[in-house]
């Protein structure tokens, strides 16, 4: 799918990874709508956006069907049709045990880093599949392939991601939709700011190699924009966690043999 003259609409766009996601769209000549439930901070992004790209800014809780519905109304009344969705906007825990979550932590959690996603897709399918073409983006992380202790429901959200993405995928081929799924690892973000520093601790050195390790937002937004270029399933921008996949993926596989039942066999695929 082409980008220039695009309307692409980025949630969590008022920094870090979504403002990076933001610039690249409009460094490829789309009209980009920010939407953060900050409208402030993203209206500071915009304004950082290069050329004469169009922009917009709009408020949007993505774990509210109400607010994507009035997201998607304004933003529609000022660019037109959204013709690419970035599901971009996420939460964390930050690096704590599972037993030291409230039930109320984890849901919210799941109801912007799963949910969110969800009311994205559905409330912007409908002008999609009208117009027969179209592009979702929906970020997951390393942590949605590798997950890590003590970052249990983080990680359980963006397994979430990735299923309902290769799902939506095979859903939405027949109606020429493509659907991308985006694996950051260590970004410069809000929240790797956040998490990560703070796992860090009071230890400047440790900390300045860290901050000296994350990649620049912008990449991952470039390399996204390539990603819908080429309808790619998968963006994997930070490669040398691929040993650990490998590893991850030979467990699983060494985890086939026999059937349970003897002699049992469904006749059926996955995919049947």
């Amino acid at each position: 799918m082409d980008i220039a003259g695009r309307h692409v609409l980025v949630t969590g766009a008022g920094g870090g990874i979504g403002g990076g996601l933001a610039q690249a769209f409009a460094e490829a000549g789309a009209r980009v709508t920010l939407a953060d439930l900050d409208p402030v901070a993203a209206q500071s992004e915009a304004a950082a956006l290069p050329g004469d790209s169009s922009h917009q800014v709009v408020p949007l809780d993505v774990a509210q069907a109400e607010s994507w519905s009035q997201a998607c109304d304004q933003a529609v009344a000022g660019f037109g049709p959204i013709e690419i969705l970035v599901n971009n906007a996420g939460i964390s825990t930050g690096f704590r045990p599972i037993s030291a979550l409230s039930p109320a932590e984890f849901d919210r959690v799941m109801a912007v880093n799963v949910r969110g996603v969800y009311l994205g897709v559905v409330t912007v399918l409908p002008g999609m599949r009208a117009a027969g073409r179209g592009h979702i983006v929906n970020v997951s992380s390393l942590n949605g392939l590798l997950p890590f202790g003590s970052f249990a429901t983080y990680s359980a959200s963006k397994f979430a991601v990735l299923g309902l993405s290769d799902a939506l995928r095979q859903e939405l081929a027949a109606d020429g939709i493509g659907v991308s799924t985006l694996f950051p690892g260590l970004t410069r973000s809000r929240m790797a700011e956040t998490d990560v520093l703070a796992a860090v601790g009071a230890d400047p050195e440790r900390a300045a190699r860290v901050r000296a390790n994350m990649m620049e937002p912008v990449w991952l937004g470039r390399a996204t924009v390539k990603a819908v270029l080429g309808n790619q399933a998968y963006i994997i921008t930070h490669p040398d966690c691929r040993a650990a996949l490998e590893q991850r993926h030979a467990q699983l596989l060494a985890a086939f043999g026999e059937p349970a039942q003897p002699g049992y066999h469904t006749g059926v695929t996955a995919t049947t």
